[in-house]
């Protein structure tokens, strides 16, 4: 099987500069070819070959090109490269398409995703709290300060995954993700109140008044072991312009704001980062 396989791919690349070349109108007219563009910007959580396309690409190309999916896009704030090969391979099995495009040897996708807005974090504590016995929302005076992820869709739905007061700084602490999980990951978000209103929760929370996630969860309580040594976790690194997630090994156990090594064994690099969640570490680039 292999050495059909290989054969091919062989076939293929021996063609593939003809169709890189030049393409047909269909009325035997040599047309040029529309070179697909090297770097590009994606929000869903597919790439197609029509995002590779330029603007001016003749409508009826763009068409046909918006079926043709190439791979899953990269997770929010980062990228991923394709080679010249990996395309034509998807573009084996639509001849007039491969025809009329010129790929280049690389090609850069970045996914940019949806922003989750501030919006969408206080409803999503909001709905939190009605189900509490506080049955109230969000104080309108209330501050919000959070790491925005993005999404793989625009206006996900966000779930509360417990809270918890942080005496450091003098702040609910509340962590939240997307409902539906392919669509971002977990992350922390501090709600900072007027000096009444702070004390106020801080003593509810104290007295085990029972926040309680709606979906059984519990809250996030004070120096419970979110990361387990030798257990796997999830590791966001960013640089405030790129987010990139990476599947990690710890080699500590750690509680909530505690900083742990964590092993990466593909690159078999060793990381400090931050727990701010179960099973979720953030460390700078």
């Amino acid at each position: 099987m292999k050495y059909v396989l290989s054969g091919a791919l062989w076939m293929l690349l021996a063609v593939a500069p003809l169709a890189w070349c030049a393409g047909n109108d269909g009325a035997g007219n040599q047309q040029p070819a529309v070179r697909l563009r090297d770097a590009v910007e994606v929000k869903r959580d597919r790439v197609w070959l029509v995002d590779l396309l330029p603007q001016d690409a003749p409508s009826a190309l763009q068409k046909s090109a918006s079926t043709i999916e190439l791979c899953r896009a990269p997770q929010p704030g980062s990228e991923r490269t394709l080679d010249a090969g990996q395309i034509a391979i998807k573009l084996a099995a639509h001849p007039a398409v491969f025809s009329q495009v010129a790929i280049p040897p690389r090609i850069t996708v970045r996914s940019s995703g949806w922003p989750i807005g501030e919006e969408a974090v206080r409803r999503a504590i909001s709905c939190f709290l009605q189900g509490q016995r506080w049955k109230r929302d969000l104080p309108d005076a209330a501050r919000l300060e959070w790491r925005p992820p993005a999404a793989t869709e625009e206006h996900p739905t966000l779930q509360v995954m417990g809270l918890d007061w942080d005496n450091r700084q003098q702040s609910l602490q509340v962590l939240l993700r997307c409902s539906k999980r392919a669509s971002c990951g977990s992350f922390l978000a501090h709600v900072f109140f007027p000096a009444s209103l702070g004390e106020e929760w801080r003593k509810q929370l104290a007295s085990g008044s029972g926040l309680n996630s709606p979906s059984g969860e519990t809250t996030i309580a004070t120096g419970a072991v979110l990361a387990e040594r030798g257990k796997p976790a999830t590791l966001i690194l960013d640089d405030g312009n790129m987010r990139i997630s990476i599947r990690v090994t710890c080699l500590q156990a750690g509680a909530l704001n505690q900083q742990i090594r964590v092993f990466e064994a593909q690159g078999r690099h060793v990381f400090h980062a931050v727990v701010v969640g179960l099973g979720l570490l953030h460390a700078s680039l």
